[in-house]
């Protein structure tokens, strides 16, 4: 059982960039995407109904490498749930 553990935390771990810090509550990322000039997550939205099928279900903003980025959750018309990250400063490469 202990070795399952340890799998896990080393697949969840390799999964993740090594420098990517996450700020998955807004009362602390809001102020972040201001001060950085990011796209808001209303922005994303808009852009986002133009560029790819279905709707996003979930935003957080990340910081990877330096850069800030929203990893989105998307729901496809299908339901299927889709994961994909999105630069936070030109969305969809707007």
């Amino acid at each position: 059982m202990l070795h399952i553990g340890y799998l896990s935390a080393a697949l969840l771990i390799s999964v993740l960039p090594a420098t990517a810090a996450c700020f998955p509550d807004w009362s602390i990322a809001a102020p972040i995407v201001h001060r950085e000039k990011l796209a808001t997550v209303e922005a994303l939205s808009t852009i986002a109904a133009t560029q790819i099928p279905g709707s996003i279900v979930k935003t957080t903003l990340c910081e990877e490498n330096g850069t800030f980025v929203y990893r989105i959750v998307v729901r496809e018309g299908d339901g299927k749930l889709t994961s994909r990250t999105v630069d936070a400063r030109s969305p969809f490469g707007r």
